[in-house]
């Protein structure tokens, strides 16, 4: 759900600035053309930890 593209969890989170909603979509798009994974894990008033394994060539 977070990868689809323009996903927002809550609106008063938002960025001021703005922002399309396309990063995690964009991110998770290039990984698997690489043949990699992407994870994400979140815990609220924590914060949120995103990981990325890219196989070696």
């Amino acid at each position: 759900m977070v990868f689809d593209r323009f996903y927002r969890t809550d609106r008063s989170r938002s960025r001021h600035s703005g922002g399309a909603g396309l990063g995690l979509s964009i991110a998770q798009a290039i990984v698997k053309q690489h043949q990699g994974s992407i994870h994400i894990s979140s815990v609220q008033q924590v914060g949120t930890e995103v990981n990325i394994l890219l196989p070696a060539h």
